[in-house]
């Protein structure tokens, strides 16, 4: 018990660390993470390692809460209800929560026009394949838009934390969405 009480910790502190959303705490935020490369989480867009979303190591997943703090909305994990499982140094965890765009779509514009015009910078793609991404991308934020702030989006979290001496840190998280 004392072990996934100190897990529930770790995930509050996280829930603490996006509900105040202060850049300026972000170094400190982001010891609650394995100090290695090979964390990673793994947003609501991903489909593909090291690709949209899929961020690898301590500096992508940096930039990833950064924007996440900046430009999306207000995050609210159930860490109560979470579900916590323990073998070893190893804890994994489930739980659901919800999103509230709770700041005006047009101060996020431009960072969501750069986001799809990444789509069309992409190597990977066929001309077919970047105006389908695009045009996915796009029709999904102009949903957002049309439902205004305040509506809550249900969310999905999943996450793999690993023990060091006393510490647990957070190793892999995956964010989702219901497809709607």
């Amino acid at each position: 018990m004392k072990d996934i009480s100190a897990v529930r910790s770790v995930l509050q502190k996280f829930q603490d660390g996006y509900t105040s959303r202060d850049v300026a705490r972000l170094d400190d935020f982001m010891q609650l993470f394995v100090q290695s490369e090979a964390i990673e989480m793994i947003g609501i867009g991903a489909s593909q390692r090291a690709a949209r979303e899929w961020y690898e190591g301590l500096d992508q997943v940096r930039m990833f809460i950064e924007n996440d703090w900046k430009y999306w909305g207000d995050v609210r994990l159930d860490v109560e209800g979470a579900r916590i499982n323990i073998h070893g140094d190893v804890a994994w965890l489930s739980t659901t929560g919800f999103l509230i765009q709770a700041q005006a779509f047009d101060l996020a514009i431009d960072f969501y026009l750069q986001e799809m015009k990444s789509f069309f910078e992409r190597s990977d793609l066929s001309a077919d394949e970047k105006l389908v991404e695009a045009t996915h991308f796009g029709m999904r934020r102009w949903r957002e838009r049309a439902r205004g702030t305040e509506y809550s989006w249900s969310l999905i979290f999943t996450a793999v934390l690993l023990r060091n001496g006393d510490v647990w840190r957070f190793h892999t998280q995956h964010w989702a969405m219901p497809v709607d």
